[in-house]
């Protein structure tokens, strides 16, 4: 069995798992008795900042991507390897997103991938600066500090591996040695190390690293607004000074494997991050399910649109993860 199709069946089958331990015990009219009373005008308001989120994301790649990259490029780009991670296994959608953002531009499919990838390391950072700022005065489960602990460590370690990797001299000793192997997977490391280094290199300074991370930390605040509307629409009691930690444990959380949408995945963390903050576990259900839906959405409707307009297949989305860079 393959790689990709290993991580297809095991996410689907934690999803399922997370999904029932969400639900058990939930009575179905404590759910239907939650949305009698919801506030319907403040509905679409999670929508409106998550969209708020989306577009500071995108601005934050653009700039990050550099070579004269329009907004414009990375939003159509950002919101259709959103799409692609709700409706497709394997969440190749980080890959879909240097795919398309090469096709707008241009620019290799290569460089394109390392600008993602180092705008995610950005997004990390603006998490973990959301946890430090509204880290709670109460005590949290062992387990949840424990994966802080991982977070923390994982961070620094990224943060290690991209000033090794702004050193131009370390780059070419490694592409050099690289280089002699002759295999084809390694030659392809060669290559992706070289823009990589390049564009951290571009990138820098201390000046674009404080903007790129309070980008992002502006942009984990807007997610962090629309789950708070999503609790107050539903009448729902969390205090707005404990929603971005909940906000940033639950997008950290979403790196488990899972079904396409982290459908299950989704429901399980909110309403346990939730219930740390005394929300009955009916209540964080039906939170998870709207601020879910707030998202998955608008994503999924905007997605098909982009993806059709820019013409692109799903069989050869499908195949990307196997493509020759």
């Amino acid at each position: 069995m393959k790689k990709h199709k290993l991580l297809t069946v095991s996410g689907f089958i934690i999803s399922i798992f997370l999904l029932y331990f969400s639900l058990k015990d939930i009575k179905f009219y404590e759910i239907i008795e939650i949305l009698k009373k919801a506030d319907l005008k403040l509905i679409f308001i999670p929508t409106m900042f998550i969209f708020f989120s989306a577009t500071l994301s995108a601005f934050k790649w653009s700039k990050i991507a550099g070579n004269n990259v329009r907004f414009k490029d990375t939003f159509v780009a950002l919101i259709i390897g959103l799409f692609i991670n709700n409706v497709l296994p394997a969440r190749i959608g980080e890959i879909v997103r240097g795919y398309v953002l090469s096709r707008k531009t241009g620019i290799s499919f290569t460089l394109g991938l390392s600008t993602v990838l180092i705008d995610r390391f950005f997004d990390l950072a603006g998490l973990l600066l959301i946890v430090f700022i509204f880290f709670p005065k109460q005590s949290l489960p062992e387990k949840v500090s424990q994966s802080l602990f991982v977070l923390v460590i994982l961070l620094i370690t990224c943060m290690a591996i991209m000033i090794i990797l702004s050193r131009e001299k370390f780059t070419r000793i490694l592409t050099a040695r690289l280089d002699k192997v002759k295999k084809p997977i390694l030659l392809k490391l060669a290559h992706r190390l070289i823009e990589i280094s390049e564009n951290i290199r571009r990138i820098n300074s201390p000046l674009n690293i404080i903007f790129y991370v309070a980008t992002s930390f502006l942009q984990w605040l807007g997610m962090s607004t629309a789950l708070y509307f999503a609790a107050l629409t539903l009448n729902v009691s969390v205090k707005f000074i404990h929603i971005p930690f909940i906000c940033a444990l639950l997008n950290m959380g979403l790196t488990i494997p899972s079904s396409p949408g982290y459908i299950g995945v989704y429901q399980f963390l909110l309403v346990y991050i939730l219930s740390i903050f005394n929300v009955p576990k009916h209540e964080g259900f039906a939170v998870s399910i709207l601020f879910h839906a707030s998202w998955y959405i608008p994503y999924n409707i905007l997605g098909f649109i982009f993806l059709l307009k820019e013409h692109l297949r799903i069989k050869d989305i499908q195949e990307l993860d196997e493509r020759e860079v």
